[in-house]
């Protein structure tokens, strides 16, 4: 099957970016400005936004900070919050931003420009970071603009489903699932240079319809394909939190306070833009009402008081002796609390697939160095490769999940 042509994250033409900061310019003194508000309890001090252009805000007016050809608006959500929270601002998202680009400098920009490594703005002394970040490692964005050409041909059907679909993999799915463990490390440099400071990963809000409608004289797209197009985002959004709470980090949900006020809305109520946007936003992406309804979901999130860290378990080390057939495996680990630990088992059945629980047990342990052992009867003498899981709670704090996979011979 021949794959569709895929668009960039950045800017689809010069001429539209030139035309709508022509008109932001002209119209910015009587643009409305976003109302949020907040706890003034919430933590003070620096505030660093890490993103994409959904965090940029790419062409909304005003357009602020270097380089320009980042797009960031001075009402993005991060400026939202930072105004209703009390904190100083150090904005380094920028449009079309992955991942590699919290470690590496985003060159080549619209108009030459070079954005820094976004980790590089995180500081010893953030006390606060945000960070949304993914959509470009997995296309999901740029996938709604690229079935629009195969939607103008197809008003029926499912043209969008079946362009990002090989030999029945879904391959916007397996690309979500790759962009994980890029999360995950984007998380943990974020706590290696700010140790102290409290950390949200801020999902992608519902930009399509989600009761099954469509809007085909707006957005050419079938009634499965905007289907399909929000059941990508509900996947993404489900890894985002999976790895926020694998991670130490909180979660801003921006799906469900947006739902409704997608790109066939109408022009009022409508808070994420189609391609051709109604207000002065960049297609696909929120007007500079999405980007208050984010700074409302996140400043909902940031003004409770921290959640305080679940127990932390590490990782677990399987014994040398205990690797054949018809022994109990044994492993080894340390608590930094008292906590019940609750071990899953599972056998692998394919490549990269685990088969459905074996055994689930719960152990309530100390703090220090402890061991567990697997009832030999469990693996008897079956050859394979296994996954242990194990999750440390005290109360109602979950500390992050542990997993080793280890094999029988």
């Amino acid at each position: 099957m021949s794959r569709m042509p895929q668009l960039s994250s950045r800017p689809l033409v010069c001429g539209l970016i030139a035309g709508a900061l022509t008109l932001a310019t002209a119209t910015a003194g009587q643009a409305k400005a976003a109302t949020v508000s907040a706890s003034r309890a919430a933590p003070q001090g620096l505030y660093v936004a890490l993103g994409d252009s959904y965090t940029a805000g790419s062409l909304i007016p005003n357009p602020v900070g270097t380089p320009a050809d980042c797009f960031r608006s001075d009402r993005n959500y991060p400026s939202l919050t930072a105004q209703a929270l009390g904190l100083t601002l150090r904005d380094v998202s920028c449009s079309g931003a992955a991942t590699v680009h919290t470690t590496a400098p985003q060159a080549g920009l619209l108009l030459g420009g070079t954005n820094p490594p976004q980790l590089d703005g995180v500081t010893p002394d953030t006390e606060l970071v945000t960070v949304q970040i993914g959509a470009n490692d997995t296309g999901i964005v740029a996938l709604a603009a690229n079935c629009v050409l195969a939607g103008a041909i197809a008003p029926t059907g499912s043209a969008c489903r079946a362009s990002h679909s090989s030999g029945g993999r879904d391959l916007v799915r397996e690309r979500i699932a790759a962009a994980a463990p890029k999360i995950a490390a984007v998380l943990r440099g974020i706590h290696q240079r700010a140790p102290s400071a409290r950390v949200a990963l801020v999902g992608y809000p519902a930009i399509a319809p989600t009761d099954g409608t469509n809007c085909y004289s707006l957005v050419p797209l079938s009634p499965d394909d905007v289907a399909y197009v929000n059941e990508l985002f509900v996947a993404m959004n489900a890894m985002l939190a999976e790895q926020a709470a694998a991670n130490d980090a909180e979660y801003v949900d921006t799906y469900t306070s947006t739902v409704g006020h997608h790109f066939c809305a109408l022009p009022e109520t409508r808070w994420f833009e189609g391609p051709l946007p109604s207000d002065i936003a960049y297609p696909y992406h929120p007007n500079a009402r999405g980007e208050a309804a984010m700074a409302r979901s996140a400043i909902a999130v940031l003004s409770l008081p921290r959640p305080q860290p679940g127990p932390v378990l590490s990782a677990l080390r399987q014994q040398r002796a205990a690797r054949r057939a018809g022994r109990p495996p044994r492993f080894s680990f340390t608590l930094d609390r008292r906590a019940t630990v609750t071990f899953t088992l599972r056998r692998r059945v394919a490549t990269k697939r685990y088969g459905p629980l074996m055994h689930t047990f719960r152990r309530t342990l100390d703090a220090g160095n402890s061991r567990i052992e697997l009832p030999r009867r469990l693996l008897g003498r079956r050859p394979g490769t296994y996954k242990l899981t194990a999750t440390p709670a005290v109360a109602d704090l979950t500390g992050a999940l542990v997993a080793v996979r280890f094999r029988i011979r």
